[in-house]
C-alpha cells in the first residue's frame, strides 16, 4: 500500500514539473528566435542575381544595353571582346561620312564594340573607313578611223577616236560603230547594218562583197580584234566588191602622208625618192614636204630600174610617162591591176581609169597617184607619181606637197582636169 501511495505521489510530481517547463518555454520572446538560415538550390538563387545585375546596369547608359544573343553586334554587350566591324558601309563611295552628334566624342580612341578606330562616338556607332574613288581612267591616246564603200566612193563615217590600254580596233570599233562579227569574233561581218555579201549565203544569192581595212596605207595582216593601233594611225574600212578575178588592194593612197611618217604596225623604215630625168628639183620638193608631216629619213635617187616591189624602205618613183615607160620594172606593176591594186593603164598619151575588175571604165586622166605592195601587212609599200607631161608631173607633186586631203579614202588617184578621180572607178 504504502509503495503505491509513493509511485503515485512521484508521477504527480513529474507531471507538475513538466507543465510548468512548458509554460516558461511559450513565454520566451519572439527576438530571442534563433535565426533560421535557408539554403536556396542554385537555380533559386540566379533571379535574385539577375536582379542586382540589373540593377547595376541601371547605372550604364540606355544605349549600352542590348540583346546579348549577338554579341558581334550588339552594343555594350556585358565583357564582350572588341570585335573588328563587318558592316557594309552606309555612305557612298566617295562621299563624306556623317558629322557626329553634338556632345559625342569623335576621332579620337576606339568606339565601343564594333567600333572602329580613330572614329569613335558616344553611342558607339562604328564609322568605317570610306573606300577612295579610284581615278577615271584617261586615254592612252587617238586615231583617225574611216568607214566608206565602193572603194571610197561613199564616206559613212570619218571621226577621231580615243583607245585604252590594251583595246584593239575591234574594242573601239564596238564602241561608237555597230558591229556584227563572224569566225570567231575576228571578222568584220557587218558595220551599221551593211553586211557581207558572202558569209552565210547560199551559192544562188551570194555575191563577193566584203569588209576590207588598212592601216596607214596598207591592208591589214590581222584580224581587228588582234590589232592596236597607235596614236596618230589611220585605219579605213571600206566595203567593197571582191568579183571577178579578184580586186587585191596591198596598198592604198587614202590615208597619206602614212605610211612614209608611220606605216602598218608603228613601222618607220624611211623613205626613197627616186625621180627620172631631170625631176631632182620635184624630188626635193616632196621630200622636204614629207620631213616637214613628220617623216624620218628622206632621201632622193636618181631612178635606174631598180626593184620596186621587195624594199628595205618606202619607195616613190617619180617622173614623166616618156621617161619612165622603157623602165621593165615600172611595166610590171601595170602587168596586172587586180594583184598590184594599180588599177590605171597608159596609152594613148592618157591614164585609163579601170573599174575593179580591171577593165577600162571609158575615164581619162593626166596624172596617176597609186600605191602597191607586197601584200598584207606590207611595212615597205611603193608608190607611183607619173605625169603625161611636165605640168601633169607639177600637179602630182603638188598634190602630195599641199592638197593631201584630196588622197583621203582612196584607193589610187587620177588627176583629171583638176580634179582628184579615185581608182578602181566606183560601179
Amino acid at each position: 500500500m504504502k509503495l503505491t501511495t509513493r509511485l503515485g505521489l512521484f508521477l504527480a510530481l513529474a507531471f507538475l514539473v513538466t507543465a510548468c517547463g512548458s509554460a516558461d518555454e511559450s513565454k520566451q520572446p519572439e527576438s530571442e528566435l534563433p535565426e533560421q538560415v535557408v539554403q536556396l538550390p542554385e537555380q533559386e538563387m540566379l533571379p535574385k542575381k539577375a536582379e542586382q545585375t540589373g540593377q547595376a546596369e541601371e547605372k550604364q547608359p540606355a544605349d549600352r544595353k542590348d540583346d546579348a544573343k549577338e554579341p558581334s553586334t550588339a552594343q555594350g554587350a556585358e565583357k564582350q571582346p572588341e570585335q573588328p566591324n563587318t558592316a557594309t558601309p552606309s555612305v557612298k563611295p566617295g562621299a563624306n561620312p556623317p558629322a557626329p552628334a553634338a556632345g559625342t566624342p569623335s576621332g579620337g580612341g576606339k568606339t565601343g564594340t564594333g567600333g572602329t578606330a580613330g572614329t569613335g562616338s558616344g553611342a558607339g556607332t562604328a564609322k568605317p573607313a570610306q573606300p577612295s574613288t579610284p581615278p577615271k581612267a584617261q586615254p592612252a591616246g587617238s586615231f583617225n578611223m574611216l568607214v566608206t564603200h565602193n572603194f571610197g566612193g561613199s564616206s559613212v563615217f570619218s571621226q577621231n577616236l580615243n583607245y585604252y590600254k590594251g583595246n584593239s580596233v575591234m574594242d573601239v570599233m564596238h564602241a561608237h560603230l555597230e558591229v556584227e562579227t563572224k569566225y570567231g569574233g575576228g571578222f568584220v561581218n557587218s558595220i551599221n547594218g551593211v553586211a557581207s555579201g558572202y558569209t552565210d549565203k547560199s551559192i544562188f544569192t551570194r555575191k563577193k562583197r566584203d569588209w576590207f581595212y588598212y592601216v596607214n596605207g596598207s591592208v591589214a595582216g590581222v584580224g581587228a580584234d588582234a590589232y592596236s593601233a597607235q596614236t596618230g594611225d589611220t585605219v579605213w574600212w571600206d566595203y567593197h566588191d571582191w568579183s571577178g578575178s579578184g580586186s587585191n588592194t596591198p596598198s592604198v593612197v587614202g590615208a597619206y602622208p602614212h605610211p612614209f611618217t608611220v606605216g602598218y604596225n608603228g613601222s618607220r623604215p624611211g623613205t626613197v625618192i627616186y625621180y627620172s630625168g631631170s625631176h631632182a628639183d620635184d624630188a626635193n620638193r616632196l621630200a622636204t614636204a614629207l620631213r616637214g608631216f613628220g617623216a624620218g629619213n628622206v632621201r632622193t635617187a636618181a631612178y635606174g630600174n631598180q626593184n620596186l616591189i621587195e624594199n628595205t624602205t618606202n619607195v616613190i618613183v617619180l617622173g614623166t610617162w616618156p621617161e619612165l615607160q622603157g623602165q621593165s620594172s615600172v611595166q610590171d606593176l601595170f602587168s596586172a591591176p587586180t594583184r598590184t591594186g594599180i588599177y590605171a593603164h597608159i596609152e594613148n598619151g592618157a591614164v585609163q581609169m579601170l573599174d575593179y575588175t580591171g577593165d577600162e571604165s571609158g575615164q581619162t586622166g593626166q596624172a596617176l597617184i597609186a600605191a602597191t605592195g607586197t601584200g598584207n601587212g606590207d611595212t615597205t609599200p611603193t608608190w607611183l607619181l607619173i605625169g603625161m607631161d611636165e605640168p601633169a608631173l607639177d600637179a602630182a607633186v603638188n598634190t602630195l606637197v599641199s592638197s593631201k586631203g584630196k588622197l583621203r579614202g582612196k584607193i589610187g588617184v587620177v588627176l583629171s582636169n583638176g580634179a582628184a578621180v579615185g581608182v578602181p572607178v566606183a560601179p
